[in-house]
């Protein structure tokens, strides 16, 4: 679905009337992601992840190298279109991509923009809004929902679209926990029912535990890949690049320290309890090393 050679991104900073610098914000990133896959990206700030998520959409143009989505090169505007049409982007503030007063017509704005019959676009719009939850909400104005119900119609707006592929760069920044779980149970629903493919941006790493791979993003370069359970699992490779795990990762790490037998990964809280119900003796009066 994507895949990246070499790819370099640099754009010019001005230090001087006279002179010009350029910075490197991607540096020879080489990727290949399959279809049907859940991508998560972190890395700590300035890493280039947001430039990334930016060339999958072609809204930027790389300086170096080459990437191709859907086996389209993003350099060549002749595919600019196509591409988009292929890769639905979801930023971090829905607000900004809100543009109508009534969500329905929001999320048939870039239909109508585009050309899409009539007929079509209202059964994409109802679709759409079932898929991530939101067509009782149809009729109503986007200003009156909450931020994770925001999030979920700017989706709805990228999904009536027909997209292979969603990427949300930093899409859950804005909003509490409640909010933060609606989009991201909504995005694994579509990848697992609608075998869309999801890349998350993201620096909640608990939101990452449900992706098939990670990537691991530091000065522009991919410095680790894998499943969670693999990168979880190197919890003083992950503080090199500044970046922590999820809370339920050094509990356990604790707990295996403190002589507490783990022989399967924990990655939430949920694998937490799971790992308690192995032993005889509850959570509060563990017996180490011994299962019942």
């Amino acid at each position: 679905m994507i895949k990246s050679e070499n790819l370099v991104y640099e754009y010019k900073r001005n230090i001087s009337d006279n002179k010009e610098d350029r910075i490197r914000v991607l540096d020879g990133l080489n990727i290949d992601i399959e279809d049907g896959q859940f991508i998560s990206i972190v890395g700590h700030n300035g890493s280039g992840k947001s430039t990334l998520a930016r060339h999958l959409n072609a809204l930027l143009m790389p300086t170096g190298g080459t990437l191709w989505v859907n086996g389209m090169d993003t350099s060549d505007e002749n595919n600019t279109l196509s591409i988009r049409q292929n890769t639905g982007m979801v930023f971090q503030n829905p607000d900004n991509q809100i543009v109508a007063s009534v969500v329905e017509e929001d999320v048939a704005f870039a239909l109508e923009n585009i050309g899409v019959p009539t007929d079509d676009i209202w059964r994409r719009v109802e679709k759409s809004l079932a898929t991530v939850g939101m067509i009782k909400y149809r009729e109503d104005a986007p200003n009156h929902l909450s931020g994770g119900q925001k999030q979920r119609i700017a989706i709805a707006g990228i999904l009536a679209m027909k997209p292979r592929c969603i990427v949300l760069d930093e899409s859950t920044a804005m909003l509490d926990p409640g909010g933060r779980k609606e989009v991201i149970d909504a995005v694994r629903e579509l990848n697992s029912k609608e075998h869309i493919n999801i890349i998350l941006i993201t620096h909640y790493m608990e939101e990452t535990i449900y992706s098939d791979r990670i990537f691991v993003m530091n000065r522009g370069r991919i410095v680790m890949d894998g499943p969670p359970e693999h990168i979880f699992s190197d919890i003083s490779m992950l503080k090199k690049y500044n970046l922590e795990a999820p809370q339920a990762v050094y509990i356990a790490d604790r707990l295996r320290k403190e002589g507490f037998v783990i022989n399967k990964p924990v990655l939430s809280m949920d694998d937490l309890v799971s790992v308690f119900a192995d032993y005889k003796i509850g959570v509060g009066n563990v017996d180490r090393g011994k299962k019942s």
